[in-house]
């Protein structure tokens, strides 16, 4: 009996247990829902897949159109750079040739891009001008099809050039022979198309940039063929006249120091003299007009210059006027003037190749006078008929950098005397200590140099010995002062030679260095 009763109740609850048949039905129904959800993960991840492609690809053409546009905008600052921002040239013609050129193999990019997509705007910071290259295109989806976006990708240049003057001084003193005369032509020339540009070697001249030459003896020559009058314009009153050549000027063989028979005139030589006393700094940065003294060389026949014969006449000395001791005197062409005249900033390299070429041997060397001159050279009150003729250079001195001003100087530093003879004083003054002196004109020059922002570089030659009495007596007289001019000693170089032949390829190597940090004044850069 019991046994029956739990084998009834075991069959109740197994029975409990089935599925009804409405539940059964219901499992029945559902057994092919699995399929479409899975064709729904398939379909997502094929979208998935594809979206991470077509996000790849538009990536990629981004990136390279962005490249592209760098390519154009960097093409156009430098052609920008060379013309001087040249308003007339059509730099969208230019920007699309470019960005069209360099947009890869994906055709799909390429085909998107038509010409008249890219745009050029100009614009401008801190004074420099800019010009910002932009190409619009639709970025779609190629697998997906799905709507387009429009996207614009766009590079941005600076176009920074500050125009540039530069004074190269050059020795033509009695040490420079034929051999290094040849050397500085060679490195000068060299120099010159480093800075300027060469045309014949496809190098693109940079219209920016002007030189000026200042070859010296003890003085510098200013004599200019298209300024005959300048003698006339620059002498102070009364000092084409001076009362101790009264003699000569009587004898009617020259009335005046303006005289075409002057020697000085008839070798083409002119060189002139003002500010001598001390701090003074030889007005290097005043108007010429009314200002200068002449010299003139009153000295023995075989003392003078080739160019031109001698005048003779009898009368008193003219180095001492105040004795009545009757002579015969001579006057001859002056050899401490340079045969080579300084040369107005140009950029024109015919111009400076012949004015290099015309340099010859000379005599004695004043260093100080020649840096005046070559400062002269960049002074904004030498511009104009009235200076050196040009009506737009020199360019106004600037202090915030808006343009550059440089000097070049190069020096054989090895002599047992320099800026201590009649050229550097006016007649009568005296000095108890020429050395003194001329330490303390270095300084105040320099010092001049600094007020004006003029950028000072200095390449010497001495040899290796440093117990050499003329380079020790240069690094005690000039070295202080004109390391003032460099601002330190970063802008002093120095080849270990004994000359300029010798040290030619160091000397080269300098002038490289100097005309790369003066061309960092120009240049066009990406800046976005």
């Amino acid at each position: 009996m019991k046994v029956a009763i739990v084998k009834n109740w075991f069959g109740k609850f197994i029975a409990a247990m089935r599925p009804s048949k409405e539940i059964t039905a219901f499992y029945q129904d559902e057994a092919g829902a699995v399929l479409p959800f899975a064709v729904l993960i398939i379909v997502g991840g094929v979208i998935a897949v594809s979206f991470a492609v077509d996000t790849t690809r538009m990536v990629n053409s981004s990136a390279q159109l962005k490249r592209a546009t760098d390519v154009a905008a960097l093409a156009i600052g430098n052609i920008q750079l060379t013309n001087g921002n040249d308003d007339d040239v059509d730099l969208q013609k230019i920007a699309s040739g470019y960005v069209l050129s360099n947009l890869g193999m994906d055709s799909g990019l390429i085909n998107q891009i038509e010409a008249e997509q890219v745009t050029v705007t100009k614009g401008e910071v801190d004074g420099s001008p800019t010009y910002k290259v932009s190409v619009s295109l639709i970025a779609q989806s190629d697998l997906l099809k799905a709507g387009g976006q429009e996207q614009v990708i766009f590079s941005t240049v600076e176009v920074v050039s500050r125009p540039t003057e530069v004074a190269l001084i050059l020795p033509n003193s009695g040490t420079e022979d034929r051999g290094e005369l040849a050397a500085l032509r060679k490195v000068s020339k060299e120099f010159a198309r480093n800075l300027l540009g060469d045309e014949s070697a496809g190098v693109s001249p940079t219209q920016k940039v002007w030189l000026s030459l200042v070859p010296f003896s003890q003085s510098v020559n200013v004599y200019d063929e298209s300024d005959p009058d300048r003698i006339n314009r620059w002498a102070a009153f009364g000092e084409l006249n001076p009362p101790e050549l009264r003699s000569l000027f009587r004898t009617g063989k020259a009335r005046s120091l303006a005289d075409p028979r002057f020697p000085d005139r008839k070798a083409n030589l002119l060189c002139v003299h003002r500010g001598l006393s001390a701090g003074q700094n030889f007005f290097w940065d005043q108007p010429p007009s009314g200002q200068f003294e002449i010299y003139y060389r009153h000295d023995l026949p075989e003392n003078g210059s080739p160019g031109a014969p001698p005048i003779s006449w009898v009368g008193p000395n003219p180095d001492f006027p105040d004795t009545q001791a009757e002579d015969t005197r001579w006057i001859v062409a002056d050899k401490g003037c340079p045969d080579a005249a300084l040369l107005p900033l140009t950029d024109n390299l015919a111009e400076i190749d012949a004015r290099l070429d015309k340099m010859s041997t000379r005599f004695n060397v004043n260093y100080a006078i020649a840096m005046s001159w070559a400062g002269a050279a960049l002074s904004p009150n030498m511009r104009g008929g009235a200076g050196w003729g040009n009506n737009e250079l020199p360019l106004d001195f600037s202090l915030d950098g808006n343009n550059v001003k440089v000097i070049v100087m190069l020096v054989n530093t090895i002599g047992d005397w320099f800026d201590t003879d009649a050229y550097n004083f006016n007649d009568g003054e005296t000095t108890n200590d020429s050395m003194a002196f001329a330490r303390q004109r270095f300084s105040d020059l320099c010092r001049d140099f600094n007020s004006k922002n003029i950028k000072f570089f200095f390449i010497g030659v001495r040899p290796g010995d440093p117990e050499d009495w003329g380079r020790t007596l240069f690094a005690d007289v000039a070295g202080p002062g004109l390391r003032e001019c460099a601002s330190g000693d970063g802008n002093f170089h120095f080849a270990d030679a004994s000359n300029f032949s010798e040290g030619q390829s160091q000397i080269s190597s300098s002038l490289e260095k100097i005309a790369d940090d003066i061309r960092r004044n120009y240049y066009a850069r990406l800046i976005e």
